[in-house]
């Protein structure tokens, strides 16, 4: 029996490989009311034919499982503004379509940025399902419910960084032909939204965290924006690669640097990842927000010590290697369903 995917802002294609015996229902344009969420041009990369998958879909009666992709935030005025309405409109309208046909579980998959416990704004849509994969689960939330887990699988953005990890090969480059500093390209933004008291706080500042560093410690930041095609390219060439939180504890930037073997340097996130036997990234790794001279402790923590750049690189390494592929990704959703 089928599985059907639901992604009506085209946010997920990689879904179609990860979950066996599935049709993709998505939409040929961008109705996210967003300009720069659309992921149109990944639909051909992943050779998904919409119309082919439509008329697939019309010919159902039943489906076994529904993954149903949500930015649930988005459907509340407070956050989202004068487009909210429209949201809510286009996930009932589809919703309502098909979970009629369902035999086994119903799948929600929040693909928003921020960190919230979902349920109180799926009240709206008295939408039966089963389970929530959250794309942003943290250990800064007291207590989810307990059909909720972590899903950092997924990202809501144009240029997909995930098709580099479940597709494309890692780009391998010699450790010892690589620039010696730390490489960053992205925009420089403040971003501060306490939208709900009780958890909800996506605040940083890129601008401070920048032009700190580069003050106090010039010549190691390299700061280059390049076009998209030659930008991974660009990450490998470097030792070192700097990921800043901007609107999400998890950025695309992060799982860009991680299709790469340049060393992730980050700030510190409270992220609950779905790893096995105490697997994680390493803590080497990571900064304490907003802190440069943080920054510079663990890169020259790395210079001054090879033998803990090497173990940090080959644990990241192991970790994209083990968890970011299709195959594990499916095993682990298989637990819940």
């Amino acid at each position: 029996m089928v599985n059907l995917i639901i992604d009506l802002s085209l946010h997920a294609p990689n879904l179609k490989y990860i979950i066996k015996n599935s049709l993709y229902y998505g939409e040929e344009k961008g109705i996210n009311f967003s300009s720069n969420h659309s992921n149109q041009n990944l639909i051909s990369k992943f050779n998904i034919d919409l119309n082919e998958e439509k008329e697939k879909i019309i010919k159902l009666n039943k489906i076994d499982n529904l993954f149903f992709v949500m930015s649930v935030l988005s459907t509340e005025q407070k956050h989202q503004g004068n487009t909210y309405s429209k949201f809510i409109e286009m996930y009932k309208s589809s919703y309502d379509k098909f979970y009629e046909l369902v035999i086994n579980k119903i799948i929600l998959i929040d693909n928003h940025d921020y960190d919230y416990e979902p349920t109180p704004y799926l009240h709206k849509f008295n939408f039966k399902y089963d389970i929530i994969l959250k794309r942003v689960y943290s250990s800064n939330i007291q207590k989810y419910m307990n059909n909720i887990y972590s899903y950092p699988f997924i990202m809501c953005t144009s240029n997909d960084p995930m098709y580099k990890l479940f597709v494309l090969e890692p780009i391998i480059k010699p450790i010892q032909d690589k620039i010696n500093k730390i490489y960053f390209a992205g925009s420089l933004f403040k971003h501060y939204e306490n939208f709900d008291d009780n958890n909800i706080f996506e605040n940083a500042d890129r601008v401070k965290i920048i032009n700190n560093f580069k003050n106090k410690y010039p010549n190691i930041l390299n700061i280059k924006n390049v076009p998209y095609d030659i930008f991974h390219n660009t990450i490998s060439n470097h030792k070192y690669a700097l990921d800043l939180r901007g609107a999400s504890r998890l950025n695309k930037r992060l799982y860009e640097i991680l299709s790469t073997n340049t060393l992730l340097l980050a700030e510190r996130i409270d992220i609950i990842w779905p790893f096995e036997d105490g697997d994680s990234l390493s803590e080497e790794c990571f900064f304490e927000q907003g802190n440069v001279d943080d920054l510079y402790r663990i890169y020259q923590d790395f210079e001054n010590n090879p033998e803990l750049y090497n173990k940090c690189l080959e644990n990241q390494m192991y970790i994209v290697k083990k968890y970011f592929n299709n195959e594990w990704i499916w095993k682990y959703i298989q637990k819940f369903i």
